[in-house]
């Protein structure tokens, strides 16, 4: 009589524990912002506190006092898309008349005369004209086929929210119901061709003068003025990543200063960086302690003696 053939042995309780679970991952890659492809503000200084970009599938505010940098970094945006990575077109829709076209030209690289061809865009009046514009750029969006020549649309521009509900809304209980209820229909727009289409979105917003208190909203300074972002805590729920402009005016040299500050962001610490607009780009400054620390490695690499160089920067 053939014996019985043995048995596989069992398998261990903990081993079938690891072919069942999932391996535990930090929740922070979890989010699409920290796995989406990014798109560069085209200096190292300013993609350094953004960690490389402004996010795909992600809708970024760009909140500023008047005369801060908000259109010129727009711009920038906009012809940056079609030479980063993404290889994409802008649909730059704006609400502040007229268009900066002069503004547009005069940043595009000469050597690229068809970048303004990868540019496209429209004017929205009100809100409800937006959320028309939003529902054809779906459509676009959904069908990049038929414009064989232009790049496929990832770069969404709106420039700018606050200017669409600047007139026709008071502050009554029924126009602030109204007003919220547009909000949401906006951001919900946004965001679905935002993830949908795997876009980078941007919104920049202007800035209203805080009396006193906050209402949970964004507080900075800018200009010797205590500043929040227009259109209150109920527009700042509808957006995923925030970043605040200010300056400062030096009033015995009359010199600007300038700052980009990460308000809020799912997957960024609270960090600032200073930068300056010049007539091809807006560009970041490094830290003065910064630049003269690396000055001085500079000077002291290749030396034989490290710990002199140790000694003296903890000395500066």
């Amino acid at each position: 009589m053939r014996p019985p053939a043995p048995k596989p042995p069992a398998a261990s309780s903990s081993s079938s524990y690891s072919l069942r679970e999932p391996r535990p991952e930090n929740p922070l890659l979890l989010l699409p912002s920290c796995r989406a492809a990014k798109l560069s503000l085209g200096c190292p200084l300013l993609d350094r506190i953004l960690s490389g970009g402004l996010p795909a599938a992600s809708v970024t505010e760009i909140a500023e006092e008047s005369a801060s940098g908000n259109t010129h970094l727009c711009l920038q945006l906009a012809l940056l898309a079609p030479q980063s990575p993404l290889s994409a077109s802008a649909l730059f829709l704006h609400s502040d008349l007229p268009f900066p076209l002069h503004r547009l030209r005069g940043l595009a690289p000469k050597s690229r005369p068809d970048i303004l061809d990868h540019v496209l865009v429209a004017a929205a009046h009100s809100p409800t004209d937006l959320l028309s514009l939003l529902s054809r750029a779906q459509r676009l969006l959904a069908h990049p086929g038929r414009s064989p020549h232009r790049l496929p649309i990832r770069l969404i521009i709106l420039d700018s929210i606050a200017s669409l509900f600047r007139a026709d809304f008071d502050a009554s209980p029924a126009d602030l119901k109204r007003r919220s209820a547009l909000f949401f229909q906006i951001s919900a727009k946004l965001k679905e061709l935002a993830y949908r289409h795997h876009c980078v979105v941007v919104v920049t917003n202007q800035v209203v003068d805080v009396v006193e208190g906050n209402a949970g909203n964004t507080v900075a300074w800018s200009s010797g003025r205590r500043v929040s972002p227009a259109l209150g805590i109920a527009w700042a729920n509808c957006v995923n990543t925030r970043l605040f402009l200010t300056r400062e005016v030096d009033g015995a040299s009359g010199t600007e200063r300038r700052r980009m500050k990460v308000a809020f962001a799912p997957h960024l610490p609270e960090r600032a960086c200073e930068f300056v607009i010049r007539r091809d780009g807006v560009f970041g400054v490094e830290p003065a302690g910064e630049h003269q620390a690396e000055h001085i490695k500079q000077q002291f690499r290749g030396a034989k003696d490290e710990s002199s160089l140790a000694m003296y920067l903890q000395i500066c």
